[in-house]
């Protein structure tokens, strides 16, 4: 039978905050997990002469498993219901983290990070439904806004912690699997309940490709860069001589930049022709990578800095490919569209990190940042042939631009875009 959702009595932020506090606290122990975890194994394997490309399947096979998780994991939510999924989730992350510093087979590994992908995709579709939930309609860009700051902070923290240890070592696993453990205290002391799982739709790639070709590739794109940046970049400070601290930094740099440049982005992006700022930052974040590839910069501050730029206008990629889209569909279709887009991201972030680490085969260290400048090269390519073939949107007619976590489609609930009072039909639990 279906329940019957309770009302959403959290009319303020600060009343959300509270009642959802324990849920964000657990998302941020998993995210820094996430964050610690791939500079962990880029490091690791990269220190025992373990291949550019058998990396890049080890980092795609998360991403691979994430796609899939997004797609199917709400049956285990609807089936044992929030909390129940939620510790499932985390446990099972937990020991796949134990089991990659109990084992040095590469096959198990791959294997391992797909099921860690799957686990995370079940993670965020949990805590994005109980914020859903949670929220009335008039703050849930608030409350939006709120969770993709904890994610994008939380994330770059994570590599941090390799200063706390030596990354060859057993403490760092102990650690990042601690976290997700952790997470789970907060979340099972929760008193709020279980909400109801929506039946998830989302536009066919066809149909939005038709709508919007720019916010599909943009969006395929954003996952190429992000997931190669992210499952490749500890390998490439390895690579060039950065000890393991360094490493940490320039990471930890980069990925706040992303964080940092979200407002700017926004209030330009609402003020222009996105596809003037979406050219412009494209140019950029590829000329910031392709310095770091075509000079082999190996210091840290220049890495940095490069890698600061690059991350800043690279990362904003997905959101505006999300506006740009938003712009030219129904507002009916917010949220399936963001469904569809966000499958074209996994997509790309499936393939991104062994595309790019047989870039690195080939050409070395730089290769990672050559792979990333040349595909930012060819967005701009498109982007401006897109811009000769249908006339600007008036930016009166546009709509507003919010940054978009790369998680679930149960996110796009949130988004102010979408339509005020509409859900999704229910998903009857398992009896």
């Amino acid at each position: 039978m279906t329940v019957v959702p309770a009302a959403r009595a959290d009319s303020t932020l600060g009343a959300v905050v509270r009642a959802m506090g324990a849920v964000l606290l657990g998302f941020a122990f998993l995210s820094t997990a996430s964050g610690a975890l791939f500079a962990l194994i880029g490091v690791r394997l990269s220190a025992a002469g373990v291949s550019t490309t058998t990396i890049g399947l080890v980092m795609s096979a998360y991403f691979f498993g994430l796609l899939v998780g997004s797609l199917s994991s709400d049956r285990i939510i609807v089936r044992v219901g929030h909390i129940r999924a939620f510790a499932v989730f985390a446990a099972a992350a937990a020991i796949t983290v134990l089991l990659l510093a109990l084992s040095d087979d590469l096959f198990l590994w791959i294997a391992l990070r797909a099921v860690a992908g799957y686990c995370m995709a079940g993670l965020f579709m949990t805590m994005e439904s109980w914020l859903n939930h949670r929220a009335a309609n008039a703050i849930r860009g608030r409350t939006f806004a709120v969770y993709a700051v904890v994610s994008g902070a939380a994330v770059a923290a994570g590599p941090l912690l390799l200063n706390f240890s030596d990354p060859i070592g057993f403490e760092l696993f102990s650690l990042i699997a601690i976290l997700y453990v952790a997470a789970l205290v907060p979340v099972a002391l929760t008193r709020t309940g279980n909400p109801e799982m929506a039946r998830r739709t989302r536009l066919g790639l066809g149909r939005l490709f038709a709508i919007s070709p720019l916010g599909v590739v943009g969006c395929l794109t954003a996952g190429l860069v992000n997931s190669s940046f992210y499952g490749l970049g500890a390998v490439y400070g390895q690579s060039v001589g950065l000890p393991s601290g360094a490493v940490s930094s320039f990471l930890t740099i980069t990925l706040v930049g992303g964080l940092l440049a979200q407002f700017p982005v926004g209030v330009f992006s609402d003020r222009m022709d996105r596809r003037h700022l979406m050219l412009a930052q494209t140019l950029i974040a590829a000329a910031a990578a392709a310095a770091i590839a075509l000079f082999g910069v190996r210091a840290l501050l220049p890495l940095a800095v490069l890698g600061f730029l690059m991350d800043a206008m690279g990362h904003p990629l997905y959101g505006l490919s999300v506006a740009q889209t938003n712009d030219y569909v129904e507002r009916s279709e917010f949220v399936p569209a963001a469904g569809g887009l966000l499958l074209s991201y996994s997509i790309g972030a499936s393939v991104g990190p062994l595309a790019s680490s047989a870039a690195m085969r080939l050409i070395g260290p730089g290769g990672l940042f050559g792979f990333i400048a040349l595909v930012l090269v060819g967005l701009a390519a498109f982007t401006a042939y897109r811009m000769r073939r249908r006339a600007p949107k008036p930016v009166a007619d546009q709509g507003e631009f919010v940054q978009m976590p790369q998680t679930t489609g149960v996110a796009a609930d949130l988004d102010p875009r979408a339509p005020v009072g509409e859900a999704a039909a229910p998903v009857a639990p398992d009896e």
